[in-house]
């Protein structure tokens, strides 16, 4: 979850909302308000969190008495900047979270090629393996460094499925190579072709039937 405070303004009355954000992305996110715009309109919205301020403008896509869906028009690089900043660290702890609990997660070394941008921006494509893997992504091994943030693109070799995935976690060095943590852009529990136990699963004790 992400709060944080915003004000909304429509730019053509000057009407402003002092708002609450409550869960925000790429492409929009969702204030709480005391009262809300009509669907489709135009608005300017600024949110701060810890010293940093995104402002971008925006369109009512949801709208309710306690709240509205906001879709981000074209952001400005250099709010983008605070957005993804804001975005890797969710990222980064939600993938943390995942990967802590045994029961959401698989320790098994599937095959896999890895391809995208190495620093310095030129193409590369590499063949290895995951440490571990859940609905949500893995954990791999890459012998190119990589940032948070970081589109890659995520090849099983043994199903040829394809997804897009983001850098969430830089983890230890092994040798010549980093463990690397991605998360799927969207969710795909499919793509590993596993039975993954479910979210209250526990295993049972030592010596229990």
């Amino acid at each position: 979850m992400f709060t944080a405070d915003a004000e909304i303004a429509e730019p053509e009355t000057g009407a402003r909302i002092e708002a609450r954000i409550s869960d925000i992305g790429q492409r929009g996110c969702y204030v709480e308000t005391p009262r809300s715009f009509p669907l489709g309109t135009a608005i300017r919205v600024q949110v701060t969190k810890g010293g940093d301020s995104f402002v971008a403008p925006a369109r009512v896509v949801f709208s309710s008495v306690k709240g509205m869906g906001l879709a981000f028009a074209e952001i400005a690089k250099e709010q983008y900047k605070v957005l993804e900043k804001w975005l890797g660290l969710l990222r980064e702890r939600d993938w943390l979270v995942q990967n802590r609990r045994r029961t959401q997660r698989v320790m098994l070394r599937f095959p896999v090629r890895v391809s995208g941008q190495n620093a310095v921006g030129s193409p590369f494509e590499e063949e290895t393996h995951t440490l571990a893997v859940n609905a949500n992504g893995a954990l791999v091994l890459l012998s190119v460094s990589a940032r948070k943030g970081q589109l890659l693109r995520l090849l099983n070799t043994a199903t040829g499925g394809n997804a897009e995935c983001v850098v969430a976690y830089l983890g230890q060095r092994k040798g010549d190579l980093w463990e690397v943590g991605v998360a799927f852009s969207m969710p795909n529990p499919t793509f590993w072709q596993v039975a993954f136990p479910p979210s209250n699963w526990t295993p049972p004790a030592p010596g229990g039937v």
